[in-house]
């Protein structure tokens, strides 16, 4: 506990440089390992995420859940199925996706499921994949960022609904054979539709940056995908979102480790703290060079009181002594207050404030040495309490 406690700084300096260290390995890592690469899950705080879009059905009286698993597996309960992009650093063949896959997924729909559906996905039935065409050749894009869609239906139940701002695709969404219902439009495209699947019922969308958490506060994109799932699911449901094809599948891929993803300036200078690290603490644990010599401790002032006091006394000279070791005193008192050496006594007292302790400790000193019958016990009462004084001080 000794050696802890006379090398703290030492220790809090080590425990900085670790933190560094772990830091830069977590930037690397971020920088080079696709599994930190932003990815649509349905509870992420990523700009890119769409965790307000889950908080959003959530209060407003839906049940929100991850789906982690292939479309086989999905649960009885679902009511709603929200399928985002497939990450481009996604490999389909990874996991365990098979044909039965689709197949579930189109009976699912047919028993009378919804979905919501905002890009083409190889793991969709065919049915299902998007049905777009390019509205403009490929060397005039991008004209713009985002556009400002309007409902293309006064429907009562988008009422209040005036702008929703996508972000531009360049496609069009192209009728489907079964029942097909345009929703949103800008300038004759088609952005979104609902349109009937055997019993269910599907919403497809040409781009799904609207429903990012940096965009679903904008215009009125949280009114509108909120009226939709309320026309899909008026009596409330279980909402999953397919996180399954957001990477959760990829199990074969193999995390590099420190070495493996840190660029060579960050490995050499990794190196070099380990040998600064391994150098200082060699150097704490052992002297270098001859010990110095300590020099003995100073007497406490009261200790000199006492001891000249008892000399002066046994000398019958209460008033010389008590005056030489004031004269000592005021020495001290002008150095520590920034005073001239010269000052006399009474110089001293007027500079500290009227109501300090000290003052009246010296005033009392001063009086002492106009008596010419003071005697060595008032003497030394005196200098205790000027002793006092100064500690406190």
């Amino acid at each position: 506990m000794a050696f802890l406690r006379e090398r703290w700084a030492l220790i809090v300096m080590i425990g900085i440089v670790a933190w560094l260290v772990l830091y830069m390995r977590q930037l690397a890592q971020e920088a080079y390992d696709p599994r930190f690469a932003p990815r649509p899950l349905s509870y992420s705080r990523h700009r890119h995420g769409v965790k307000g879009f889950a908080r959003l059905l959530e209060r407003n009286g839906y049940t929100v859940r991850s789906l982690k698993r292939t479309y086989r597996h999905l649960p009885h309960d679902a009511a709603m199925l929200v399928i985002f992009p497939l990450p481009l650093f996604a490999d389909t063949e990874l996991g365990e996706w098979k044909a039965e896959d689709a197949e579930a997924l189109e009976a699912w729909l047919n028993r009378g499921g919804r979905l919501l559906l905002f890009s083409s996905d190889p793991r969709l039935p065919e049915p299902l994949r998007e049905n777009a065409f390019q509205r403009l050749p490929m060397f005039q894009i991008p004209i713009e960022w985002s556009i400002d869609t309007q409902p293309a239906l006064p429907a009562p139940w988008l009422e209040g609904i005036r702008v929703v701002r996508l972000r531009d695709q360049r496609v069009s969404l192209s009728p489907r054979e079964q029942r097909w219902t345009p929703l949103l439009h800008a300038g004759g495209a088609i952005e979104g539709a609902l349109w009937h699947y055997g019993d269910g019922i599907v919403f497809e969308c040409t781009d799904w940056y609207w429903l990012t958490n940096e965009c679903l506060c904008e215009a009125d994109n949280g009114a509108f995908i909120l009226a939709v799932v309320r026309k899909m699911l008026p009596q409330g449901g279980v909402v999953y979102f397919d996180d399954a094809g957001q990477g959760d599948l990829l199990r074969e891929y193999t995390p590099r480790g420190f070495w493996g993803v840190a660029p060579t300036g960050v490995r050499v200078a990794f190196a070099h703290l380990l040998v600064l690290t391994a150098v200082v603490m060699y150097s704490v644990g052992k002297r270098f060079g001859l010990p110095c010599p300590t020099l003995p401790p100073a007497p406490a002032f009261g200790e000199y009181v006492d001891a000249l006091a008892g000399v002066y006394e046994r000398a019958q000279a209460a008033q010389p002594a008590l005056e030489a070791v004031m004269d000592d005193i005021r020495r001290r008192l002008c150095q520590r207050f920034g005073l001239p050496a010269g000052a006399t006594l009474l110089q001293l007292i007027q500079s500290l404030p009227a109501d300090s302790a000290l003052r009246a400790a010296l005033a009392e000193a001063h009086y002492a040495l106009q008596r010419p019958d003071l005697t060595p016990n008032e003497a030394v009462r005196t200098l205790k309490r000027l002793d006092e004084m100064l500690h406190r001080g």
